[in-house]
């Protein structure tokens, strides 16, 4: 394979290998976050209010920002190819290992399935059809990335997730124009945590941080600048989203933002919503897929092409006996084990400063407890809320 001779080679965790740039870690970042999220959060902010629905994004997307920036300096210190049950088994015991493991697994394909839903609507409205038909090609296709590895996703992801970027600027500035101010006073208490889960869904990339670093492991500062910018970035594209798509439809949003817009304005703003809205899902389907097969690989232990059948078969098997609410997958999802999986992470971080096996100096986290307070207090009240929503 053709490597730029300019390109560094470090000794990363006994292994060499070429080092991203910058650049590409945050493309990696942004790519793994926006996603089916985006498509989802302007329904549940129409139903709520646009005003509360862009409070969440502000204060969920710093929280997690901060969340992720605490797994960036886990991954610094930490002198072994790990994911997230990896981290929780080395610094706080096997029961950590054992809840993160099956909080990651299971969320990781209640995301790859709500992709496949997603992308079978999406494509459904872009080429007519069956979504259930296009739902499996996509799985088909998405999965083939997944299994060539995370060499492959690190070139794909760089210009798709700039394409998708791209398609959601120019789409919100396009829909500003029928903007409807009278959208800004409406809030129905009633719905007023329906934004929650689905919002900390679109945020949630923390195995994207892991994979990250394994990308782009030569420079501490580098590396906390990339989590820093690839945070922002999805933080500052769903606010413009979500005022352009609520703002133009107040309550009349569809589940999947993408497919009512299609069916509002002419055949070419179809193609070009429904493109941008299967981009945005494959980057995401392939990234998290690949998470998903390195933590069974790496933490586990297991064969890589047994991870690879374990990733690719679940999601379609759950798809082919019935499972068709995309908003619903979104929900359990970001709502429960997102919750839980970021205060396990806040209890590795505080171990890992401890425990850790190399110095994180350059990573620049010494007021540490500005970090740990409101990730834990907010993701608290979103498990408890979780829990009790469900009975």
């Amino acid at each position: 394979m053709y490597q730029n001779p300019d390109q560094k080679i470090v000794l990363h965790k006994g292994i060499y290998k070429y080092e991203a740039t910058v650049g590409e870690a945050i493309f990696m970042i942004t790519g793994m976050i926006i996603g089916a999220g985006v498509l989802g959060i302007p329904y549940v902010v129409s139903q709520s209010g646009l005003i509360p629905g862009l409070f969440y994004i502000a204060v969920l997307g710093t929280v997690m920002m901060f969340l992720n920036l605490m797994v960036g300096e886990i991954a610094i210190r930490t002198n072994q190819e790990l994911q997230l049950p990896g981290f929780a088994g080395k610094y706080l015991g096997g029961w950590a290992k054992a809840l993160m493991s099956f909080i990651i697994i299971f969320s990781g394909y209640g995301v790859l399935l709500a992709y496949v839903i997603g992308e079978g609507e999406v494509l459904s409205a872009l080429f007519g059809g069956l979504p259930e038909f296009w739902s499996v090609l996509f799985w088909f296709f998405g999965s083939l990335v997944i299994w060539l590895g995370l060499g492959v996703l690190k070139k794909v992801q760089k210009y798709l997730s700039f394409i998708v970027i791209s398609i959601i600027i120019g789409l919100s500035f396009f829909l500003f124009k029928k903007f409807n101010v009278e959208t800004l006073s409406y809030v129905n208490p009633a719905n007023i945590f329906l934004p929650f889960g689905v919002v900390l869904f679109a945020l949630h990339a923390t195995p994207a941080i892991v994979e990250a670093h394994a990308l782009l492991p030569g420079s501490q500062k580098h590396f906390k600048k990339a989590i820093i910018i690839g945070s922002l970035i999805p933080m500052i594209v769903y606010a413009l989203f979500v005022l352009a798509v609520v703002g133009m439809n107040g309550q009349s949003v569809t589940e999947v933002a993408t497919v009512g817009l299609s069916l509002q304005f002419g055949p070419f703003f179809a193609f070009l919503v429904n493109i941008f809205a299967a981009i945005a899902m494959g980057t995401c389907f392939m990234g998290f897929g690949t998470a998903l097969k390195q933590t069974l690989i790496w933490d586990h232990k297991i064969n890589k092409y047994l991870a690879d059948i374990a990733v690719i078969l679940v999601p379609i098997l759950i798809f082919a006996l019935g499972a068709r609410s995309f908003i619903g997958v979104l929900e359990i999802v970001g709502g429960l084990f997102v919750s839980v999986e970021s205060i396990l992470l806040v209890l590795i971080y505080t171990a890992a400063k401890r425990k850790g096996d190399l110095p994180a100096d350059r990573y620049g986290m010494k007021n540490y407890w500005i970090f740990i307070v409101p990730v834990f207090i907010v993701f608290s009240i979103t498990a408890i809320y979780s829990v009790v929503k469900m009975f």
